[in-house]
Formats: structure tokens, C-alpha cells, sequence
């Protein structure tokens, strides 16, 4: 049953528009699985995905180049190479058994030839020699480790071997849970407390001031804490970019691309629940996930507003003092937690995310007061989407100055910010998504 359901999320999860979490907790929404089951499915389709490339690799050494595999038998093939390479707890005849049974439909000719690749595999995987760092790093990192070539051989160009190495380690990583306390309800301490007391494992954040990582627990849906409004979950990471905006009371604030609203519900914590915060984004959908988490932290402050903020004169801008730019981006930075990406994306989209990045703080520029602060953040790690975008946006708009991140985050390694005063982290070197944030104001 959990193989045949992670069989249904891989095949969905190769349309481009799919996201691997919404398709799981959609499968598990849908079938009563144990808590067990559903652990089991998620470990499978995430380490599939993940290690696509390595697995697709393998498969490759036993069989012959001009096999032309179906969409549903190379997903039958990686769940049962991954088994046997990643799921130790799992039998290596039961993984065998198990996917085979999943060729049942395809006829008895394809379940014998899932029988045999997957036997060959399991006695032959260790005699396969990938191309050493030394002689050909972008194949070694891409065959190894599981990303496109294309990919691995920009991060090299526009950083180092090292750090593309280090990067593609830890975002093979899988990510602890990390949620932000709802301090208009609990402070971290006591929220951790409460959390303990329920069996779960709970390390404060090193990072974020209302940071908890959750290191053993159950599904969160399930949790009191949670039903209580007493958390959002949310990256360590991502919880530095309303600190970085630094709300005061009567501050007027406008949170553009806000959905689904975790940066926005944090602005409203630190303000305390009272000045009203404008949330905008492209769609009612979009704006109903901001209001749904409102009303489970209790918070009244957000109004929210469907616009694009690529293309519209937003009313509430001209007003500001503070502007959010949480801008749509690759989302390279978040690949522990969303391994699909890696697959998904092309260099082409980059540059054209880049691009509307760039149109975004252009509009947003000319409709707000002198005085008024930007804070433009993105979770990718693309110096295009990041570092380039605001090189051209100084450009073009030159009566806006960076303000250095360090005045907002002293609390902060040093290594988190950059020289030219952004923020910027990384999985390998702070344990936290990949992030970039920097505070622009608009001056006479």
C-alpha cells in the first residue's frame, strides 16, 4: 500500500507545477495511514527525489543504452534502488518483493525485469566507480550527490569547488522541523516546555530569538501546540527578515508576495498585534492562507489585498514606512526541504525570476514616500536572484542605500553578513535554508 501511494506521488510530482509537500500530505489526507506508513512514505518519495540522479545512474550501469523506460516503470526502478541503497530498516528481499509487486499492472515481462535490475543492483552497487573529484568535479559532485550538472557547475563558477561541494552535502540533509513561537500567546521558553511534555524532542534555535527546532515529533497537524496557534512553522532562517524590516508600533507596513503569510503573522507579533499591516498577493487563494493562519495565531492586525506587485499602483504603498519584498524566487536555498527543486528548475527561469525581481523593486521604488525602507529577501542562493538584482536596482534607483543588516542583527555570526551589509546564510555553513535578505531606504 505505501509503495504503491509513493509510486502516485513521484509520477504527480513530475509535472513542473507540483510541490512534494502539498502532494504527500494530499495522499496521506486521502488514505488512513498510520503514523509508521505515513513516515515511511514520506521517507520514500523525498529520498527518491532527492536522489534521483544517483539512482538514475545506477539503473543506467544495468541496463542497456537503448531502454526507453516509461514514466511509471523509472519510478518503479528508483523506489526499489533507493530501498536498497538508503532504507536499511527495510529488508533487502522485502524491497525487492515489494516493488516488484508494483509492475504487477505493466504484466509478467516487466515484473521480471524489475526482479532482475533490482537483484543485479543489490549484488554489484558497491564495484561502481563515479569520476573522482580530482579528475572531473562537476560529474563527481552530479553523479554522487545528486544534482543536475548544469546546476553544480554554476555554483562552482560563482562560488568555489568547496562551497558547491559543502552546499550540496548539506542540502541532501534532510531538515529538522523548525517552528516560531506565537509570542502574542506563549514566549519560546514555555512553548518548549509545553512540547517536551507531549514526547517531543526541542532544541532552541541559535539563530532566531523565537526559534524551536523539532527534532523528534509527532505529525504537526496533530499537535496542541499547534491547534492552539501557539507556533507557525517556519525556517530559522526565514524568521530573521521581519527583524530585519524592525516594525515599531506605529509603523505602517505593506507585505508584498505575503502568502502564505509567515513572515507577515511575524510582523504582527512584533508589533504586538496592533498596527495594521496591509498583506498583498496575486490571488484570493493566496490571500485566504494569510487569513487562516491569522485566525489560528489570533491575530487581527492584516488586512489583505489581492494585487500584483509586479504591474499594479498598490494604494497602500504611498503611505509606508515599511515595505516586505518576500519575492518569488528558484527556492535553491530550501533544497533540504524541497529536493524536487532541484530537477525542476532551469537556468532560463532564473534569469527570467530575476527579471520580475528586478520589475517588482522597480514599481514598488516609485510609489513610496522618501523615508521609506524596503527589506528585499528571497530563499534562493542565485547571485542572479540576489547580490545582481540589487546591483541593478542601485543602478537604476539611486536615490535608495543599503543599510547595513548588522545594525538590525547583531545577535547574528559574522559570517551572516556580507561585507556589502546583506544577509546572507547557507545550509553547510549556519544549518539554516539558504537565505538573502537586505534593508534598502528611499533617501531625498
Amino acid at each position: 500500500m505505501v509503495r504503491k501511494l509513493a509510486l502516485k506521488c513521484l509520477v504527480q510530482l513530475e509535472n513542473r507545477n507540483s510541490q512534494i509537500s502539498p502532494v504527500i500530505d494530499d495522499v496521506i489526507r486521502n488514505n488512513r495511514l498510520s503514523e509508521v506508513d505515513q513516515r515511511l512514505l514520506t521517507e520514500i518519495v523525498y529520498g527518491t527525489i532527492r536522489w534521483r540522479g544517483h539512482l538514475d545512474w545506477i539503473i543506467q550501469q544495468f541496463t542497456k543504452p537503448s531502454f526507453q523506460f516509461d514514466l511509471q516503470m523509472s519510478s518503479i526502478l528508483r523506489i526499489g534502488v533507493y530501498q536498497l541503497l538508503y532504507l536499511d530498516r527495510v529488508p533487502n528481499h522485502a524491497a525487492i518483493n515489494e516493488t516488484v509487486k508494483l509492475a504487477n499492472q505493466k504484466g509478467q515481462k516487466s515484473k521480471n525485469f524489475v526482479n532482475a535490475i533490482l537483484r543485479a543492483i543489490q549484488r554489484s552497487t558497491d564495484s561502481l566507480i563515479t569520476p573522482t573529484l580530482e579528475v572531473d568535479p562537476i560529474s563527481h559532485i552530479s553523479l554522487k550527490l545528486s544534482y543536475p550538472k548544469w546546476l553544480v557547475k554554476k555554483w562552482i563558477g560563482q562560488f568555489s569547488l568547496k562551497w558547491a561541494l559543502e552546499f550540496c552535502h548539506a542540502s541532501n540533509q534532510t531538515a529538522p522541523l523548525s517552528v516560531r513561537a506565537n509570542t502574542l500567546r506563549i514566549d519560546r521558553h514555555e512553548l518548549a516546555m509545553s512540547l517536551r511534555k507531549d514526547g517531543n524532542e526541542v532544541v532552541e534555535s541559535h539563530i532566531s530569538p523565537e526559534g524551536l527546532l523539532l527534532t523528534k515529533t509527532k505529525p504537526i497537524r496533530s499537535l496542541k501546540e499547534f491547534q492552539a496557534g501557539l507556533f507557525q512553522v517556519q525556517d530559522e532562517a526565514a524568521q530573521l527578515v521581519a527583524h530585519l524590516l524592525a516594525p515599531q508600533e506605529k509603523s505602517k507596513i505593506v507585505d508584498l508576495c505575503a502568502s502564505p503569510g509567515g513572515k507577515t503573522t511575524h510582523l504582527a507579533q512584533l508589533v504586538g498585534n496592533v498596527t495594521n499591516i496591509v498583506a498583498v498577493d496575486l490571488s484570493k487563494n493566496k490571500t485566504e492562507r494569510i487569513q487562516e493562519n491569522c485566525q489560528r495565531l489570533g491575530i487581527t492586525n492584516i488586512d489583505t489585498q489581492v494585487a500584483n506587485a509586479k504591474t499594479d499602483q498598490i494604494e497602500a504603498l504611498a503611505a509606508a514606512d515599511l515595505i516586505l519584498i518576500d519575492a518569488p524566487c528558484s527556492g535553491t536555498g530550501t533544497l533540504r526541504r524541497h529536493p524536487d527543486i532541484r530537477w525542476k528548475r532551469t537556468a532560463k527561469q532564473i534569469l527570467n525570476l530575476a527579471n520580475l525581481q528586478f520589475e517588482i523593486l522597480l514599481k514598488v521604488a516609485i510609489q513610496i514616500k522618501s523615508g521609506a525602507v524596503i527589506v528585499y529577501s528571497t530563499c534562493s542562493t542565485e547571485v542572479e536572484e540576489n547580490q545582481e538584482v540589487i546591483t541593478r536596482f542601485l543602478e537604476a534607483c539611486p536615490r535608495f542605500s543599503i543599510e547595513p543588516a548588522r545594525d538590525y542583527l547583531p545577535f547574528l555570526p559574522t559570517n551572516a553578513i556580507t561585507s556589502d551589509g546583506y544577509l546572507q546564510v547557507f545550509p553547510h555553513t549556519h544549518g539554516v535554508d539558504g537565505t538573502f535578505a537586505v534593508r534598502l531606504r528611499k533617501i531625498d
